[in-house]
This record gives C-alpha cells, sequence and structure tokens, in this order.
C-alpha cells in the first residue's frame, strides 16, 4: 500500500460497522432462504415445512437489510452535509447554549 491508499481508508465508525453487519446479517438470512427451498425441492425437508423456515429466514434478511442500509445511508448522509457547509461556508451549530452570569 502506498501512503495516499493509506490515508484514503475511512474510519470504521459505530454507525458503518453496524451497516456492514446487517449486510452480512442480510446475506446469511436470504442465502439461508434459498437453502431452505432448495432442500424443499429436493425432497430434503417437506415442502411446507420448507416453506416456512425460508419464510423466517427471508425475514431475518429483510431486516438486515433494511437496518444496513439506513445505518450507511446515514453515514453518507453525514459526510455529504459536512461537505456541503464546508462549501457554503456555514458553521455548526453549538450544541448547548451558552449561560451569561
Amino acid at each position: 500500500m502506498t501512503a495516499l491508499q493509506v490515508q484514503m481508508k475511512k474510519p470504521l465508525t459505530k454507525t458503518r460497522l453496524i451497516g456492514f453487519a446487517a449486510l452480512g446479517v442480510c446475506a446469511v438470512g436470504y442465502t439461508g432462504m434459498g437453502l431452505a427451498l432448495l432442500a424443499g425441492k429436493m425432497d430434503y425437508l417437506d415442502m411446507t415445512h420448507a416453506a416456512l423456515l425460508a419464510a423466517v429466514a427471508a425475514l431475518i434478511g429483510e431486516i438486515g437489510l433494511w437496518v444496513g442500509a439506513g445505518c450507511l445511508g446515514l453515514t453518507l448522509f453525514k459526510k455529504r452535509k459536512a461537505m456541503l457547509d464546508k462549501l457554503l461556508g456555514r458553521s455548526p451549530k453549538p450544541a448547548t447554549p451558552t449561560a451569561e452570569v
């Protein structure tokens, strides 16, 4: 790796870590759904049980998809908003009002 590539690495924040983990859960859920349906078609499982198992796995995959997309989309939004604020010369608002004594 060159020095430029090392500098360009994005930090792995908590939100991004949750997003990538959720996308991993999404992949596992949808893979489980496909394998359950395949097991039902190949008569390793009764098709009723395979369909129920596939529905549960698909639900897990869908939850992972939404959580992952939400977390990773939030990180993109924060980055774009910060770039836009810098471009327009806006200063961030103070978090707490200052009390004068």
